[in-house]
């Protein structure tokens, strides 16, 4: 049955802000006086989860003892982010615009609201993308967000893209067909379809729909 619908993760996925993030994260550990530097390799090793869980696994503790941690991280990360942006991986903004003639494109993502608000008036594809949802917006884990977005489209047949075992884990308990792409931040659990470049994954859609 043919996909009615696309929906994408972000991080990993569409772009890459692991250095604008890491330069946010450091000027606020800076800020409160904690002597740790964040690499962008660190972020990329908990792309995929909510934000906080993030913090958690990076700066184990710290939360307890710096109660404002949360908040400083991610007005920091949005200043980093409003100035240096991501770097989207070859042929995304495109290929998008491409694929929005044949399918209806959604964004789901564990992010936070002003970091989708923030990719998406960077790439200019909000004209583009059909529905959104992120942690950030709703507080569901991606799974609910990925059910929530089914039902409230009316969607048929749709197909979640990203790049971690934890995308292709919430794929499974909503019930829908997953494609990962091995370019990102993580590697699969199992064997799902897979495609090396954005590029590819566009060429799959459009043979596909002819």
């Amino acid at each position: 049955m043919r996909n009615d619908a696309i929906i994408f993760d972000v991080d990993g996925t569409l772009w890459n802000a692991c250095l604008a993030s890491a330069s946010g994260w450091n000027y606020g550990l800076k800020k409160i006086g904690i002597k740790r530097v964040v690499t962008f390799h660190d972020l990329e090793s908990v792309a995929g989860n909510p934000y906080k869980k993030c913090i958690e696994i990076i700066l184990p503790g710290l939360q307890e003892t710096h109660p404002n941690l949360f908040e400083v991280l991610d007005a920091c990360e949005n200043e980093a982010i409003k100035i240096n942006g991501g770097i989207f991986y070859d042929g995304v903004i495109e290929g998008i615009k491409n694929l929005a003639k044949s399918y209806k494109v959604f964004i789901v993502s564990n992010c936070a609201r002003w970091y989708l608000d923030l990719f998406l008036d960077f790439s200019g594809l909000r004209p583009f993308v059909a529905g959104f949802d992120c942690n950030g917006m709703s507080g569901l884990p991606k799974n609910e967000m990925l059910a929530k977005m089914e039902k409230n489209f009316y969607l048929k047949n749709p197909v979640y893209v990203g790049d971690t075992a934890s995308d292709e884990e919430a794929v499974r308990l909503a019930g829908m067909d997953f494609i990962y792409v091995s370019y990102g931040f993580g590697k699969p659990k199992g064997n799902p379809r897979t495609c090396d470049s954005f590029g590819s994954l566009v060429d799959y859609f459009m043979k596909k729909n002819g």
